[in-house]
């Protein structure tokens, strides 16, 4: 919320463009060199080997110059560092992320602390990072979130290779599902806050709606389309639900229950093993029953994400004692700012009860 002259101001922030399509990175230079002429990737080894050759066809015939630099798996305040300091940083006049989220949070980190265009290609759609205004900074190990870096700005130009998505793993377009789907229900618990309400537009809501929809209606078959490495409507649908509305939905809403649960799982033994997007559903599910949705609802989506192999309580998670985790996470966080965005019981005997009762639904779903 922003305060000016005592009045309150609502605000959205969208990324500068959005691209969708198979082989799009082969017009990746005629797209991107409205930015500047030379260019630097930050990528992972893997990304960069599925994606480079395309990127670098694109540059055939132009004068423009590109350069690749490879980024650690986990964006902590050391590798940003390491990363920012190698000499092609210093020379690029664009940022540009080839991979996932860690290597986007890296670059957004430092494209926006030099001022420099940023575009970013992601290689999966597991999350919502690609258009976000955030970085998530972890530690070295990636054992724990160290802090979210909301910067002033979205990327300026997101483009993502249908195709490139088609052939990750599955894991990862399930991930990104997950991760969509809390937007809507933590979108709506924050417009329920009357704190955050002013500060939320319609719109923001409305993409929040748009994106549970999307998910819900053409989730099962874009991963089947992932399973068998095709591109289809369906898929195309949740890669712009996964990577465009849940950024723009989510970030422009609010978080709760699900990304403050589900943050403080990547804290417990194993939890880094876990995805963002497969911890983050859990605590969706939690706060679903926390709010008391009802119980068809609840049911439909813990059904929804066994179809398409997501954890939905945390004994997927190889949780042995659920008891002493409730107990332990009730304790831990009573204070979370995320889910003191809550309207409704949040105790840590309700977020006990909550997580116990999540156990109990999953072992009979």
């Amino acid at each position: 919320m922003i305060i000016l002259g005592g009045a309150t101001m609502k605000k959205i922030l969208f990324p500068g463009a959005f691209y969708i399509g198979s082989d799009i990175l082969n017009d990746f230079v005629s797209i991107a060199r409205n930015y500047g002429k030379r260019f630097v990737f930050i990528g992972g080894r893997t990304a960069l080997s599925v994606s480079k050759d395309a990127v670098e066809a694109s540059f055939s015939g132009t004068d423009c110059e590109y350069s690749f630099v490879v980024c650690g798996k986990i964006c902590s305040e050391a590798e940003v560092a390491r990363v920012e300091a190698l000499p092609e940083i210093n020379e690029a006049e664009v940022i540009c992320a080839l991979g996932g989220g860690s290597c986007m949070d890296i670059a957004k980190l430092i494209a926006f602390r030099r001022n420099l265009p940023l575009i970013m290609i992601p290689t999966t759609a597991s999350s919502d990072s690609p258009c976000t205004f955030a970085s998530i900074i972890y530690s070295e190990d990636g054992s724990r979130i160290i802090s979210d870096y909301a910067h002033y700005r979205c990327p300026d130009v997101v483009m993502v290779d249908s195709k490139v998505i088609a052939n990750a793993p599955e894991r990862l377009i399930a991930a990104g599902m997950g991760d969509a789907m809390t937007t809507w229900y933590e979108g709506f618990a924050c417009y329920n806050n009357p704190e955050l309400k002013p500060a939320i537009t319609e719109t923001a809501l409305m993409l929040a709606n748009l994106c549970r929809s999307i998910v819900m209606k053409d989730g099962l078959a874009a991963y089947e389309a992932v399973k068998s490495n095709t591109v289809t409507p369906e898929l195309e649908k949740v890669i712009e639900a996964n990577c465009f509305l849940s950024s723009i939905g989510g970030l422009n809403t609010g978080c709760a229950c699900a990304h403050g649960f589900g943050d403080w799982l990547c804290t417990i033994p194993g939890g880094h093993d876990f995805m963002h997007g497969e911890r983050v559903f859990i605590g969706l599910i939690t706060q679903l029953i926390l709010e008391k949705y009802p119980d068809e609802e609840i049911d439909q989506i813990m059904k929804f994400g066994r179809a398409i192999g997501l954890p939905i309580c945390v004994g997927d998670m190889r949780v042995n004692d659920v008891d002493a985790l409730a107990e332990k996470a009730g304790i831990e966080l009573e204070n979370d700012h995320f889910l003191v965005h809550l309207t409704c019981d949040h105790s840590p005997e309700a977020l006990k009860g909550a997580i116990l009762k999540q156990q109990v639904l999953a072992d009979n779903l």
